[in-house]
């Protein structure tokens, strides 16, 4: 039932999400047609177009020009920040882990891997001065949904003589080589940031400009506190969850 206090359009993206949330229009289907929305309804096409709109710029549907309107086919994606580095051992790095653990197929896509003047943020983390870096810039899928741009950067001097100047670095990832070296990653920071998608890379993670990203600048340091690695994550927000836990260090009691 359509309420008057509020806009028909919003009370329809409600109604089409519950929908959604409920299995009706199950993970990867295709939306009912405007026309057969708007007859259901008994509104106007232009006020189910309004409502289609709202789930898109949420991230909850996906229009793939002359297939339809789609409905999110993948879950959300949990990223713990400390559980996803202990664990990627068990595969060839942390996000292929990730994703395997929700029974989605993962892959990577690899844009450019080579050496490069890194950007002035990526210069200064890892104290190159103008020194070269090697780049592995990639996209992560799941199940061939883009899940998230990465940028990996490396001192180009560390690491021009190793298996990280190829796609596939082995188990471990990137670390497990870096570690072959003698430079393996004893400390990480993250730093968060939230903001609207680039042209670039709303086109490369197939989302509406509507969406916002999480930007991630991940910094590995190896033992003497020497930064050996910085990568910027790209991840839309709607998509990911993410986690951060850690112990008490002020001792018991302390109120926050």
């Amino acid at each position: 039932m359509i309420e008057p206090s509020k806009s028909q359009y919003v009370q329809i993206a409600e109604l089409l999400q519950r929908r959604i949330d409920d299995g009706t229009y199950p993970p990867g289907s295709v939306l009912p047609s405007e026309p057969d929305l708007a007859n259901e309804l008994n509104v106007s096409r232009v006020t189910v177009n309004k409502a289609v709109t709202l789930l898109r710029a949420s991230g909850a549907v996906k229009v793939r020009r002359g297939a339809g309107t789609f409905v999110r086919s993948l879950p959300k994606i949990p990223r713990d920040a400390v559980a996803r580095f202990a664990a990627r051992g068990q595969g060839t790095g942390a996000g292929q882990v990730e994703i395997t653990k929700l029974n989605l197929q993962s892959r990577t896509a690899y844009l450019h891997i080579g050496e490069v003047t890194a950007p002035p943020e990526v210069d200064r983390l890892l104290q190159l001065n103008g020194r070269p870096a090697l780049v592995r810039s990639r996209v992560l899928f799941a199940n061939e949904e883009p899940t998230q741009l990465a940028d990996s950067y490396y001192p180009w001097a560390l690491v021009k003589n190793s298996n990280l100047t190829e796609p596939d670095v082995g188990k471990g990832g990137s670390y497990g080589r870096l570690a072959d070296l003698g430079h393996g990653p004893v400390r990480f920071t993250e730093d968060i940031n939230v903001r609207m998608p680039t042209d670039d890379e709303r086109r490369r993670l197939e989302i509406e400009p509507t969406l916002p990203v999480f930007e991630i600048t991940h910094v590995a340091y190896a033992e003497g506190d020497q930064p050996v690695s910085v990568t910027i994550h790209v991840m839309p927000g709607h998509l990911w969850t993410l986690r951060y836990g850690w112990n008490d260090m002020a001792g018991e009691g302390a109120q926050g």
